[in-house]
């Protein structure tokens, strides 16, 4: 029977100690909580309390201060009334007067003087004050007196005693009403007079205060006399002092002289002056030193009684628990039947007793169990599939294993029998080290799942197996119970399956997938070794038309070839992927640094694929002579993203592509800014169609006489924050994007429902209204539908409307075209065919189409003064217009002088700078009125 455990140990002595420390814990933490909110409420009650106090000293010192400054000011009014100070008259009568003035008298117990417009005591009172002329003129108070301003100076020394003063100085006014001199009142500090102290004050002899100057921190007024022109702690000494004295009003705690100090501010407003009203804190909280003592005494008295109370009420109760106890340990013996134990009257008890009774059936049934177990596991070990084998941990020797490890490994029971794995050679040496992880693994953990390994079987061949083990006890030696699950097959299809989905099956490179993977390292490798790589996008030129014409199969030979001449080309660990269609990535590691010896290498290669890829090339009997465009992009500098990487080289590649056939492109930053700077353009383009943030502008048109004629609607689109953006770079976007369809809708109502409004006013009826419409909004099959809704819906005369075409137009199916400008002709509305000559100008189709007037390219006005060509050009637009009758009209006509040689050459109409530039519709209302204006003047007088 085991030992019984000492006493220190019992649950008693344990149960009694806890109950003790919780109850001690908990009375600390209240008494300290009380006094802890003691502390806090009265010291919140005393800074409430003195700052009370701060503000009724500082009210108190501003009224008197004010009363001295309203004394002097009404003094010095009165000085002065017909002289300059300085006269014999005037010092006469300002000797005379100064005496008698009882109450400057009264509230300056240091005297008063006037001086000069220098600053000079002239008169004083008593006389001697006015020996220190120079004093008085050099100081604060009368400097800023003279200044016109009434001044409260900084305390400092007097000048005949040397006790400590204030001067207040005011500016006395001359005859002129401009400042003469000062009047000057000097109050001594010690004076009663000047602090009277409160009653709330002088009955806490614990209390003290001080009148402080903020910026010099000497004493101005304090309740003993010795203090005053002392000096406060100096600056950076008290930090949270500094800051009350700096402007924030409040109480503050700090330490002076060894003792802690709660000190109130109270600011001045007349004067920089602040007024500190202080306390030691010590008397305030010595009243709560004795409640602390008596509190913390209750608290260990009823400690200790609640302690003894707690043993003997454990010791009577436990008791029972005790006896269990032992009857428990009986049955322990070996042999010793198990029974079980006597009811208990308590419920506490009763649970315990009736769980150690269920307890003891339990154990009784599982041994029994554990016998069908064993009986269970020693079948399941030799009818199970997979390899069983048990081992010794010391020496790896085989003490048992199963029919599944005879199938799997090819040895038999008889053979394996006292011998190892590693003898064997299911195991190899060389995979000794692993054997010891595994196995070190298993002894640190009881067990381990999922271990997978090549061992091999007694024909020498590898077999994948799954590995599991558990630690056994066998006899008292640690023994390993080993299962192994063939998964030879299975790893053979996963690997089939990781070729094939890593892999591009018309060309057996990399695919696109297993492309990225190998870029990451290899972009890792050039950060480890401070190298760069180089990252090639190759796109074929015209392969659609290949595929198509000759067929898909044809495609895919023409790409295995094109992907065997690359790879004939490239280096010892370069790597060729198709990324899909007709493009192949190409990455070529291990390049020297700088950025531009690997650029220039990457780009000599790019140059020798193009060359090899431009050989002929015979696929059934066609022959083909492939260029390719390519681009560049450099890495290894910074860790990047393999896709952002990827989208680097595309990039690259579209603006080669864009640069035309066979062209080669280096990936710069500002290409990726362009894109960026383009799609953000997109999206503020498609918001500011939904929201209609679009306006127009009209620029005048004019006839030879110089009347307005029409105008054309140009759209301008102000983007809020950038200004308003150029049409040269939203009307190209909008038409890549397909936004130039609803966007020349708006225009087209924009500009009708302004036409229907000039309709309705008699001097504007005769307008014409152009408005651009781009090729592929004209081809939208519901165009000419869409026109004549917008003039029903807007009731604009459709014999005003002028749609203007570019010769680019004419490039799609002219029959479609024809027929639809017939259409809107039916409806009344006219053509002009703008930018005329710049195009694929053919009279072929010039004479079919229902045109009103042709339009002369500002390119070619601007120059037709120099260059004979242009001029020229503009000639015979003019001169086919006239034979074809169909009115011409010149754009961009800027000076007098294109002006005059366009007329005449027999251009009738004009547009441009020279007359007005487009023009918001309010400002084209004042330019027509105007212009109509001016035309009336001009106009010869009737008869």
């Amino acid at each position: 029977m085991p030992s019984r455990p000492p006493p220190s140990h019992s649950l008693t002595v344990r149960i009694a100690l806890l109950m003790l420390g919780f109850l001690l814990a908990g009375m600390w933490a209240l008494a300290w909580y009380a006094d802890h909110r003691l502390r806090e409420d009265m010291r919140e009650q005393l800074q409430a309390h003195q700052q009370t106090l701060a503000a009724l000293l500082a009210r108190e010192l501003e009224r008197t201060l004010a009363e001295r400054s309203r004394a002097l000011q009404a003094v010095a009014r009165s000085l002065l009334t017909g002289e300059q100070p300085g006269a014999a008259q005037t010092l006469e009568r300002l000797q005379a007067v100064l005496p008698r003035l009882s109450v400057l008298q009264q509230m300056f117990s240091g005297g008063y003087f006037v001086t000069d417009a220098q600053g000079l005591a002239i008169v004083s009172y008593p006389a001697h004050l006015q020996g220190q002329r120079r004093m008085f003129a050099a100081s604060q108070a009368t400097v800023g007196a003279l200044a016109g301003e009434t001044v409260i100076s900084e305390p400092m020394a007097g000048l005949v005693e040397g006790r400590p003063v204030v001067a207040i100085a005011v500016p006395v006014p001359g005859p002129d009403g401009r400042v003469a001199g000062a009047l000057v009142g000097v109050v001594k500090l010690r004076d009663a007079g000047l602090l009277q102290l409160l009653p709330e004050i002088a009955g806490q002899p614990a209390s003290s205060y001080l009148v402080v100057g903020r910026t010099s921190r000497a004493i101005v007024v304090a309740d003993a006399e010795q203090r005053i022109l002392q000096s406060l702690p100096a600056s950076g000494e008290v930090p949270a002092l500094d800051a009350l004295l700096a402007g924030s009003e409040g109480s503050v705690l700090h330490v002076e002289q060894g003792r802690e100090m709660l000190s109130s501010v109270q600011l001045l407003r007349s004067v920089d002056w602040a007024v500190l009203v202080s306390q030691p804190t010590a008397l305030v909280y010595a009243p709560l030193a004795s409640v602390q003592r008596r509190i913390l005494l209750a608290a260990l008295g009823l400690t200790l009684l609640a302690a003894a109370g707690v043993w003997w009420m454990l010791r009577r109760a436990l008791r029972p628990v005790l006896d269990i106890g032992q009857r428990l340990a009986a049955m322990a013996e070996e042999g010793a039947p198990l029974q079980p134990l006597p009811a208990q009257a308590t419920y506490e008890l009763g649970q315990l007793v009736h769980g150690c009774n269920h307890l003891l059936t339990e154990i009784d049934r599982r041994q029994q169990a554990l016998q069908e177990s064993r009986q269970l596991y020693l079948a399941a070990f030799q009818t199970s599939p997979d390899a069983l084998d048990i081992t010794r941990v010391a020496d790896g020797v085989h003490l048992a294993v199963n029919a599944g490890f005879e199938r799997l490994f090819g040895w038999p029971r008889a053979e394996v029998l006292h011998h190892s794995g590693l003898e064997l050679g299911i195991w190899r040496a060389a995979d000794a080290p692993r054997r010891e992880q595994f196995v070190r693994q298993v002894l640190a953990e009881g067990g381990v799942c999922g271990w997978e390994q090549q061992l091999w079987r007694r024909d020498g061949t590898p077999v994948t197996v799954l590995m599991n083990a558990r630690l056994l006890d066998v006899g008292g030696e640690p023994c390993m119970l080993w299962i192994c699950h063939d998964v030879t097959a299975s790893r053979a299809a996963d690997d089939r399956i990781q070729r094939l989905s890593s892999t591009d099956q018309l060309t057996g490179l990399p695919n696109m997938q297993q492309f990225v993977q190998l870029l990451e390292q290899a972009q890792a490798r050039c950060l480890q070794t401070q190298r760069l790589a180089a990252l090639l996008c190759i796109d074929l030129d015209d392969f659609k038309t290949i595929n198509d014409g000759l067929g898909h199969e044809h495609g895919d030979q023409l790409l295995r070839q094109v992907g065997q001449r690359i790879g004939a080309q490239l280096r010892p660990g370069d790597l060729l992927a198709r990324l899909g269609g007709d493009e192949f990535l190409l990455l070529l590691p291990d390049l020297p640094p700088p950025l531009g010896a690997a650029a220039q290498q990457a780009e000599a290669l790019a140059q020798r694929l193009a060359i090899e890829l431009g050989q002929p090339l015979t696929i059934e009997g066609t022959t083909h002579s492939i260029s390719v465009g390519v681009g560049i992009a450099v890495l290894g500098q910074e860790h990047q993203e393999p896709r952002e990487l990827l989208r680097q080289a595309v990039l690259a590649l579209n603006q080669a592509k864009a640069a035309g056939r066979g062209a080669m492109l280096l990936f710069e930053p500002q290409m990726q800014a362009e894109v960026n700077s383009r799609a953000r353009l997109q999206r503020s383009l498609r918001e500011a169609l939904q929201q209609q943030n679009f306006v127009l502008h009209y620029q005048p048109q004019l006839d030879s006489d110089g009347a307005v004629v029409g105008v054309e609607a140009l759209v301008r689109w102000p983007l809020p924050g950038a200004g308003m953006v150029s049409p040269g770079e939203f009307i190209p976007l909008a038409e890549k994007t397909g936004l130039i369809v609803p966007l020349g809708r708006w225009v087209l109502h924009c500009a009708c429902s302004q036409l229907a409004l000039w309709a309705r006013q008699p001097q504007r009826r005769h307008l014409d209204m152009a408005v651009n419409v781009s090729a592929g909004q004209f081809q939208q099959d519901d165009f000419v539908a869409t026109v004549q809704e917008v003039l029903h819906q807007t009731g604009a005369p459709a014999e005003r409307l002028k749609i203007e075409l570019t010769e680019s137009l004419m490039m799609y199916d002219i029959e479609h075209i024809i027929e639809r400008m017939n259409a809107l002709r039916a409806l009344g509305v006219r053509f002009s065919l703008d930018d005329f000559g710049t195009g694929f100008s053919s009279l072929a189709y010039l004479k079919r189409l229902p045109l009103q007037q042709l339009k002369i390219d500002q390119g070619f006005v601007r120059d037709c003064l120099e260059d004979h060509n242009d001029a020229a050009i503009a000639r015979t637009v003019i001169a086919l217009g006239e034979s074809l009758g169909l009115e011409v009209i010149a754009e961009g006509v800027e000076t007098p002088a294109h002006r005059a040689a366009l007329a005449q050459w027999g251009c009738r109409f004009f547009q441009g700078y020279l007359f007005s530039r487009p023009l918001p519709i309010a400002q084209l209302e004042e330019f027509l009125q105007q212009h109509a204006a001016g035309a009336a003047a001009d106009a010869p007088a009737p008869g």
